[in-house]
């Protein structure tokens, strides 16, 4: 018996699971829990093709959990894999082409710090919470995270105030300001780089000064004018024959839906945050120069509001269909995707979850082609 086929009785044994053909079964899917079993896990035919061995991929068909089979796939449903077996369904990635996030675009040399101050503790407990598990190091790094403001400027030999002309009369008043909010940042806030690396878009978790301020972006180089685009330091195969361009308009929205869906152990999905609603095409525009990924399928992580899956409301998903009517034909599939989960708050109080920005809040998806 082959490594592969090891695996699939191994999943059978799991409750729910049911046989579905040959090379093919069907598990109850970890990620939307849909007691009908709708996760199929079979060989990959692409992968096969392409690798010369048989690898397993999964796909729920009630949500959007889907990618190949491999460790963190094992971690997540709790199974314990011998070191032989992973070796025999791990991808190769020398054999696939990754993505240059940044296309014609001027990029900043940055290093994220790989370390942890005993004070920025509270951030990754607020990271952590949001992430729905404990935050790492490695997190830090794939999701370009700033833990702490003054380090970041430090490491990378950062001059804060390169931007500000010292023949300008407001000079001091604007170096004095600058180091003031080099100070809250450090303290108070967490932030994400931009694709570039020449934004920061910062959190306030406990600032009083700037309690008024719950987001705030910080330009290193104002002399690079590139538009905001966030993406996570994640490969991305430019062969894929299936590709799959997330989008959501914040960061925390848009590593939300990866943390929640896709394992990416396949690397077949390009993730992007754009900041407002109004720059989807142009980011849209930005990824196809990046990847020429024609035909690929697009999942929108949108904001949730109660006629937001409306065909009729303007702010809803008629909205999205204008958006997008010049570029249907060149996908092959575009979703709307909302969390409609309800929860009460603290006071009792029922509440839409609205987003996937926080993965303590509950989760229900509801997908909407257009």
């Amino acid at each position: 018996m082959e490594k592969y086929e090891l695996i699939l009785k191994r999943l059978l044994e799991l409750p729910g699971s049911l046989s579905a053909g040959q090379d093919q079964i069907r598990i109850v899917c970890p990620v939307c829990k849909n007691p009908k079993a709708k996760c199929y896990v079979g060989i990959h035919k692409r992968i096969l093709q392409e690798q010369g061995k048989k690898l397993l991929g999964y796909e729920c068909k009630h949500c959007l959990f889907h990618g190949l089979v491999g460790p963190k796939f094992f971690k997540t449903l709790g199974i314990e894999v011998d070191k032989d077996t992973l070796e025999s369904m791990k991808f190769h990635r020398e054999n696939i082409k990754t993505v240059n996030p940044v296309t014609k675009m001027e990029k900043l040399n940055i290093k994220i710090p790989d370390f942890i101050r005993p004070e920025d503790k509270f951030k990754i407990d607020y990271l952590s919470k949001r992430f729905g598990r404990k935050v790492t190091i490695q997190d830090i790094k794939k999701y370009k995270i700033v833990v702490n403001f003054k380090d970041l400027y430090q490491v990378n030999n950062l001059n804060l105030f390169s931007n500000l002309d010292p023949k300008d009369k407001d000079y001091e008043r604007k170096r004095n300001y600058l180091k003031y909010l080099g100070n809250e940042f450090t303290n108070h806030f967490v932030g994400m780089l931009s694709v570039d690396n020449n934004k920061i878009n910062l959190r306030n978790i406990n600032s009083e000064k700037l309690k008024n301020k719950r987001y705030m972006v910080h330009v290193i180089n104002k002399n690079i004018g590139n538009p905001y685009m966030y993406m996570p330091d994640i490969p991305v195969d430019l062969l894929a024959s299936e590709p799959v361009i997330n989008m959501a308009e914040g960061n925390y929205d848009i590593i939300g839906a990866k943390e929640l869906f896709f394992l990416n152990e396949n690397y077949d999905n390009v993730f992007v945050a754009i900041g407002t609603r109004a720059a989807y095409k142009r980011v849209l525009n930005q990824i196809l120069k990046m990847t020429g990924f024609l035909n690929a399928k697009i999942n929108i992580f949108a904001d949730y509001d109660n006629d937001a899956t409306d065909i009729e409301s303007e702010e809803g998903l008629k909205w999205y269909k204008e958006l997008f009517k010049d570029y249907r034909c060149l996908f092959s599939e575009i979703n709307i995707i909302y969390n409609v989960a309800k929860y009460k708050d603290e006071k009792g109080i029922e509440q839409f979850s609205k987003d996937f920005g926080d993965l303590s809040k509950p989760v229900n998806v509801k997908s909407i082609v257009i």
